[in-house]
């Protein structure tokens, strides 16, 4: 029984889009530097669970963690996030590890583990992601609540809400969490300048809310790049 439920949490698990930008629109809409960022979306199935290696990542109920021991004491089990914020392992007891970071969660039951086995190591890594409810307003596309990968990011989560719309900001797209705006994106700090800091992972409750776009400058004739240009 318990090498059935192995397999069904290793198996990885897919949902349809919710959505889909229409063309017609995006073709129609005002060229902006940047609206092509979101001309194109995810025609394949999204999955729910793809795999982090990522130390920084906050553990949370849903996620699902694969502990092996190897020593004194010798088993391997995947273990479930509960509610409470824990896992129960056999001979050990309760571990609080809810809102913490893979990499301090696996020292803590490394620790654990120690305490109660001589000569016992544990190897832990992180098996199932969870599912997060996100909402996102402003100037989409495609306003509303999307459930996606407690991996993702809000650059992902815009780009499966069909983008930015005509009177959209690109450079001001706020990340707001209770209530107060912990994140602000600027998409032309990676379209120019390649910027590639990592951006805040997203948690259920979260609100992504792109500004009206303020400063709309036309370059034209013998330059480049002739569009239309966002300016702070």
């Amino acid at each position: 029984e318990k090498n059935n439920k192995r397999l069904q949490l290793e198996e990885p698990v897919y949902r349809n889009l919710s959505t889909e930008i229409d063309k017609d629109v995006l073709a129609n809409s005002k060229e902006i530097f940047g609206s092509n960022f979101f001309t194109t979306y995810q025609s394949t199935f999204m999955p729910l669970n793809e795999p982090n290696f990522d130390a920084g990542y906050i553990l949370d109920y849903g996620d699902a963690l694969k502990i092996q021991l190897i020593g004194q004491k010798n088993f391997e089990d995947i273990y479930k996030i509960s509610r409470s914020g824990s896992i129960n392992l056999p001979e050990i007891g309760i571990i609080n590890i809810a809102g913490q970071t893979l990499n301090d969660a696996s020292r803590l039951i490394h620790a654990k583990v120690k305490e109660s086995y001589i000569g016992t190591e544990a190897f832990v890594s992180l098996e199932n992601i969870r599912d997060i409810n996100v909402m996102i307003a402003g100037n989409v596309f495609n306003p509303g609540v999307y459930t996606l990968s407690g991996n993702s990011n809000a650059l992902q989560a815009l780009v499966i809400a069909g983008g930015v719309n005509q009177q959209g900001s690109y450079r001001e797209i706020n990340l707001k969490r209770n209530n107060q705006t912990i994140e602000t994106i600027d998409i032309y700090d990676y379209l120019i300048f390649g910027n590639s800091s990592v951006l805040t992972r997203l948690r259920s409750g979260d609100l992504i809310f792109v500004e009206k776009s303020k400063n709309i400058v036309s370059i034209s004739g013998a330059v480049k790049r002739p569009t239309s240009y966002e300016l702070k």
